[in-house]
């Protein structure tokens, strides 16, 4: 890298974003541009100020758009500017929705291997840095990676209150298989009731409910 680049920081919580700045702020490489407690400041600092190289974005925000919401559309106003979102959370949908927008990396703050520097170093030298698979976790007994996107989708609409009918109503299944996909899901995870179900998938960050996620 030739110059330092700047970095904008976005997150809604005062001690991660401390955590990201304390490994930041020594590296040679990199300018703390902005740190940032709302996805909306984000798109108010690059419309005032010189344009980043690199903002870090973390997705769930207690106010305003998401972080996924306010990427993608600083990616269209600005495809200049490298992304990376970052997460606490498992929901594997998530890296779907950031790769459709165009946003360069996904960083699991949690579960991830690499370090944030070593994500922001390869996003900055060209490269495009994912998980290539869920993080180690488990729901109950059941393996997070061995979830399909069924069940994901099953789970989500399920921490959202939705009752089978429901469910399949908006995944076009019928209310028999959606009780057949929970009832080999409570089975394999080894839980025995739906509430607890859509408690401990919700409490991991297995899925995340829209409503959650968007806070417009």
């Amino acid at each position: 890298m030739e110059k330092t680049a700047k970095v904008v920081i976005v997150d809604d919580e005062m001690i991660s974003r401390g955590y990201m700045e304390l490994f930041i702020k020594p590296s040679k490489n990199y300018e703390i541009a902005a740190s940032l407690p709302f996805a909306r400041d984000a798109l108010d600092w690059c419309r005032k100020n010189e344009l980043p190289e690199l903002i870090i974005m973390d997705v769930m925000m207690t106010d305003g758009p998401d972080g996924l919401t306010a990427a993608a559309e600083i990616k269209k106003r600005y495809p200049r500017v490298k992304l990376v979102i970052a997460t606490s959370m498992a929901d594997m949908d998530w890296l779907e929705k950031a790769r459709a927008a165009g946003i360069e990396s996904f960083w699991f703050k949690t579960y991830s291997d690499l370090s944030l520097l070593e994500v922001m170093d390869r996003t900055m030298a060209g490269e495009s840095v994912y998980p290539e698979k869920a993080p180690d976790i488990s729901l109950g007994r059941l393996p997070v990676s061995n979830l399909t996107r069924q069940q994901r989708s099953i789970l989500r609409l399920l921490t959202e209150g939705c009752s089978n009918r429901e469910i399949g109503e908006k995944l076009h299944l019928s209310p028999n298989t959606v009780k057949d996909y929970l009832d080999d899901l409570m089975d394999r995870a080894d839980i025995h009731s739906r509430t607890a179900l859509a408690a401990r998938a919700s409490r991991l960050g297995i899925v995340v409910c829209e409503a959650d996620r968007v806070r417009e």
